[in-house]
């Protein structure tokens, strides 16, 4: 298992939530390495300023990828 930690050019722009999100999805093995990469990237590229849950969510569906239902309720992961 790989893990993952943002560079300077990242922390500023991924909020909390979202930055959680990608790591808790690439934790569930929703996304690999290369995948988790590119949604990163994308998501750099593609929004504005700071990178919401919201904006995450409507990139990955834009791009195929179906995140609900994949991971277990907040506060219930051990």
């Amino acid at each position: 298992m790989t893990f993952r930690v943002q560079g300077p050019h990242e922390r500023g722009r991924f909020a909390p939530e979202a930055w959680g999100h990608l790591l808790a999805l690439s934790g569930a093995g929703v996304l690999n390495a290369a995948e988790l990469e590119q949604v990163i990237e994308r998501a750099m590229a593609h929004v504005d300023g700071r990178i919401v849950l919201d904006d995450l969510r409507a990139l990955m569906e834009s791009a195929g990828i179906d995140d609900t239902g994949t991971l277990p309720e907040p506060g219930t992961m051990h």
